[in-house]
């Protein structure tokens, strides 16, 4: 989803494919590029410590993967997760906290977290800056955060896109995809505010109706305001395809709606 917002910055982006597995056709393909950014774990730590060393530039750099370590309380009262942006001229700039939640095979989220106060969420987000500026990360990363009492600790840093960040497609100024080509190139930094005062998002699992058409076409009369995004052309009953967002003013509302389209794909539920 980041080759969109490039192309709208007229950034030509390269994938790197499947064919490119050594070190040898990797460091063929990074000569045709400027930056070298990936997902975790998609590329070997190892080659990533070559390429640097080569004095390709990568972004974020494999470095992050070994300076930080975190103690874990042994009891919480729940978690958010904070995505940030840090550009390498340390830029940084974050969203609003986050909460995830998982049922059975589904996963949705929440922003900005319901139930923390302006002072929690304040605090969460100056940890996850903190935390990305020492970790000298670059690029979007994601900062999950427990929290007991008043109290904060981090539980990890995720580094790269992330799923749990999607809401801000439709719910940010400034969405994670938009922002991690503009951190990696350090360009400046684009606009974290929400659009509106809701956004859940809420991944969608096929069930028995591979055609996804009708379904489509019953949820879109439902709720205009329903955004869809399909991940492939291939579906297949039980998998996740894809993710839909709604934003808006009333959180009971737009929570109801998106927990019935999630089950309306899944084939909990039928009208």
């Amino acid at each position: 989803m980041a080759i969109a917002p490039a192309n709208e910055l007229g950034i030509d982006v390269l994938l790197l494919g499947s064919e490119h597995k050594d070190l040898q056709s990797i460091r063929k393909f990074v000569s045709q590029c400027d930056v070298l950014t990936y997902e975790a774990k998609s590329i070997p730590l190892s080659i990533i410590k070559s390429l640097e060393a080569e004095g390709v530039v990568v972004r974020p750099p494999s470095i992050i993967f070994e300076s930080l370590a975190f103690d874990h309380p042994s009891t919480i009262d729940f978690e958010i997760s904070v995505m940030v942006a840090r550009s390498p001229h340390g830029q940084t700039t974050s969203w609003s906290p986050t909460q995830v939640i998982k049922t059975n095979d589904s996963v949705f989220t929440i922003t900005p977290a319901p139930n923390i106060s302006a002072e929690i969420s304040e605090k969460a987000q100056k940890l996850a800056l903190e935390t990305a500026s020492k970790a000298g990360a670059t690029g979007v990363m994601t900062v999950e955060i427990y929290v007991i009492g008043q109290e904060l600790f981090v539980k990890q840093l995720l580094i790269g896109l992330a799923d749990s960040g999607n809401w801000s497609i439709e719910g940010s100024v400034t969405s994670q995809f938009e922002q991690h080509i503009r951190a990696i190139l350090d360009l400046p930094l684009g606009d974290p505010t929400l659009t509106a005062p809701f956004i859940v998002t809420g991944s969608v699992i096929a069930g028995e109706k591979l055609d996804m058409y009708r379904p489509y076409l019953h949820l879109m009369a439902r709720n205009p305001g329903l955004k869809f995004h399909q991940y492939s052309n291939e579906v297949t009953t039980g998998q996740q395809v894809g993710h839909l967002t709604l934003v808006g003013d009333n959180l009971e509302h737009v929570l109801h709606e998106v927990e019935h389209a999630m089950d309306y794909f899944s084939g909990a539920i039928d009208e």
